[in-house]
């Protein structure tokens, strides 16, 4: 019996060629999803970096008892530990992130929510430098990028 142009299938050179569109938009779409997810991970880091502060300073506040927070960039890591040494926050940073101290590799929250110092601590991330400002008086901080 032979099979009428009704019951024919499509052929491997039709198949190949919507394979082929197939592919183009799936890396397309995948080529594009990367600058978003940096730009994410960044986003997620800032997010966290401020909550820790803000927990720190109000932890500081809430309980009476000067907290310093310290940054160790030999182990990409910054530890928060009240006078009695008793550890409020341990944060490990993504191997993405790179901390380079330039002139503050420890700040103090006092009670009244000031800090003992004020500098700035860089942070890499690829191309992108973090910098987190601590103002003078208050416990003020500010993030810029570069």
């Amino acid at each position: 019996m032979k099979a009428s142009k009704a019951e024919a299938g499509y052929t491997l050179m039709e198949m190949l060629v919507v394979i082929l569109i197939f592919m183009t938009l799936l890396s397309w779409a995948s080529f594009s999803i990367l600058p978003m997810k940096e730009q994410n991970d960044k986003d997620l880091f800032l997010s966290q970096l401020q909550s820790d502060l803000y927990h720190i300073q109000s932890h500081s506040i809430s309980h009476e008892t000067p907290v310093t927070l310290t940054f160790y960039p030999s182990s990409n890591k910054y530890v928060a530990r009240t006078i009695t040494r008793q550890t409020v926050l341990i944060r490990e940073l993504s191997p993405l992130i790179k901390i380079s101290t330039n002139s503050l590799i420890d700040i103090t929250f006092f009670p009244n929510g000031n800090t003992n110092r004020f500098g700035k601590v860089n942070f890499k991330m690829g191309d992108t430098i973090l910098q987190l400002m601590f103002q003078i008086g208050q416990g003020r901080f500010y993030v810029q990028e570069y």
